[in-house]
């Protein structure tokens, strides 16, 4: 009875860490800002320092178009939820665009957190396309996140295989 009890307090356990976070994987990310858009893509890790590990995509403004392939967290310390995302790696002032994410994970879907900065930023200088003031920060005004492919969480893959073993006991002990 010990054992019973036991095991199923194992598996309450592991099952809310499986149930609480959104699904590690793939997500689709389409978001339009006043003076641009994106469309790509995003892995998501929620056990990660910094949630997205990488993200792939086509980032166009008012003032050009830029393969989006990097993610940046410059100087902050991680965990984090805003996470910068642009076309190089390294400091301020080599990038060519990108934008800020401020991820929200509501266990079964994710969001972004509207009352953060999520803004578009194009550091090209062109200014026969814009002035400095639209593309330093252009704010979000729209988006969608979709889960693409789904990888169990860790938590899952400890209640499978828990559960593989209780059947072997069980089967051992029948025989």
């Amino acid at each position: 009875m010990k054992r019973c009890l036991l095991m199923l307090g194992l598996v309450i356990g592991m099952l809310g860490n499986s149930v609480l976070a959104a699904p590690i994987g793939w997500y689709e990310l389409n978001a339009a800002w006043r003076d641009g858009n994106f469309e790509g893509k995003f892995f998501y890790d929620s056990s990660a320092a910094t949630p997205i590990t990488q993200i792939e995509g086509l980032l166009t403004d008012i003032a050009q178009t830029t393969a989006i392939t990097t993610v940046w967290t410059g100087e902050v310390e991680p965990p984090q939820t805003g996470i910068f995302v642009s076309n190089t790696p390294g400091a301020d002032g080599m990038h060519d665009a990108g934008f800020y994410l401020n991820l929200l994970d509501l266990g079964a879907t994710l969001s972004l957190d509207l009352s953060a900065d999520n803004g578009l930023h194009d550091f090209s200088q062109d200014y026969a396309y814009y002035t400095p003031e639209q593309l330093a920060g252009s704010p979000l005004l729209a988006f969608t996140i979709t889960a693409v492919q789904d990888v169990p969480e860790p938590g899952v893959l400890s209640l499978m295989a828990i559960g593989g073993a209780c059947a072997l006991v069980r089967r051992r002990r029948s025989s």
